[in-house]
């Protein structure tokens, strides 16, 4: 009972501290007013997310938008006053931070508990912040103003004129074609005369080389020669057929006698699927799976599949079960994955490379 008192008076304490602020403006829920002067609390939660006292005017304090502030003499960001902004002009241009002379960037880790002096906001050499623009429906962190290409609010030496983009991670002007990695837009070798971009990942360059650039791997781009490409198929964003070869992720299937015509994924997008096949074959992680039969073969969850004979977890054959009438079940409804007319139950859990099937005990 002692305990129980003290979690109520504890929780009543946090309720009392807690409430007794008021929001300053409905364009923010991150500025409050409370015992008398101007708190940065994110959501309004700083039980969990934390707060800052600001040194903010309360009689002349504004918010603008979202993290962003004012007041008589100062602009503030995540609660924090701005060293490097101009008062009077500053403003906000859809989510574009700005001045009549400088567009601002912030870069860091957004705190309300952390020092000032981490929470600045910082000019983006060169900008225009009459024309300064985003493109980051196109490529993350590029953006433009009416005289330079811009990537993580650096200028790019690039030609401004012939620009393109080609798609998430390619991008060209008149002089070369570059690679859009997660920390620069690096040029590349190749000529720019003949590109045939085939989705947001692949090109094709002078009809001959295929290429691709996998940036969460530490692979880089990976280059492709094609003898021809006169049929393309696109079975997903990383996953491509052109003429006899079938691509993932940049690579060549590595069975040499997959058979490209009638190539299918099963299961997942590209590199993160377990299952493929052909008309011969089915292929688990990109490995044939002898014991299976294509013409009957169903996926019924992730790494778990079978066929008329079998059911198969990964590359083994699962015994126990009866194949038949073997299925996947509504988790909403059950506490196991898969069962079978016999009574069988069992739960999935994912492991390394795959998954196993764990019987639930009978009572």
């Amino acid at each position: 009972m002692k305990n129980i008192f003290k979690m109520g008076i504890l929780s009543t304490c946090i309720g009392l501290f807690f409430s007794c602020k008021e929001q300053v403006s409905p364009l923010s829920e991150d500025y409050y007013k409370k015992n008398g002067a101007i708190y940065f609390i994110p959501g309004g939660n700083g039980f969990e997310r934390g707060s800052r006292k600001t040194e903010a005017d309360i009689n002349s304090f504004s918010v603008i938008k979202g993290v962003y502030a004012r007041d008589k003499d100062k602009i503030y960001f995540m609660g924090c006053p701005q060293q490097f902004v101009d008062v009077k002009t500053f403003r906000l241009k859809g989510k574009i931070p700005v001045d009549q002379s400088h567009v601002f960037d912030f870069v860091g880790f957004p705190s309300a508990t952390g020092a000032c002096s981490k929470q600045q906001l910082t000019v983006i050499t060169g900008a225009d912040p009459e024309t300064y623009t985003t493109l980051y429906d196109s490529v993350a962190s590029l953006s433009k103003d009416k005289s330079h290409y811009f990537y993580k609010a650096q200028p790019l030496a690039v030609d401004y004129t012939s620009f393109k983009i080609l798609n998430k991670n390619f991008v060209k002007d008149k002089n070369r074609l570059y690679v859009v990695t997660q920390k620069s837009i690096n040029p590349l070798s190749y000529t720019t005369d003949k590109i045939n971009v085939l989705n947001s990942e692949y090109l094709i360059i002078d009809g001959k080389t295929l290429l691709y650039y996998e940036p969460y791997q530490n692979i880089g781009v990976l280059e492709t020669t094609l003898p021809s490409a006169n049929k393309i198929k696109l079975l997903d964003k990383k996953s491509i057929i052109i003429d006899q070869f079938v691509i993932i992720q940049g690579k060549r299937f590595p069975f040499a006698d997959v058979d490209a015509e009638s190539f299918k994924i099963l299961e997942g997008i590209g590199g993160n699927s377990f299952w493929s096949g052909d008309k011969n074959h089915i292929f688990y992680n990109e490995q044939p799976l002898a014991e299976a039969d294509p013409k009957t073969f169903e996926v019924l969850k992730r790494a778990v599949a079978k066929d008329a004979r079998h059911i198969f977890v990964g590359d083994k054959i699962f015994e126990g079960p009866d194949v038949k009438s073997f299925r996947v079940v509504d988790k909403s409804k059950t506490n196991h994955d898969f069962e079978d007319d016999l009574g069988h139950k069992y739960w999935y859990r994912p492991k390394e490379g795959g998954a196993e099937l764990i019987p639930v005990e009978k009572k």
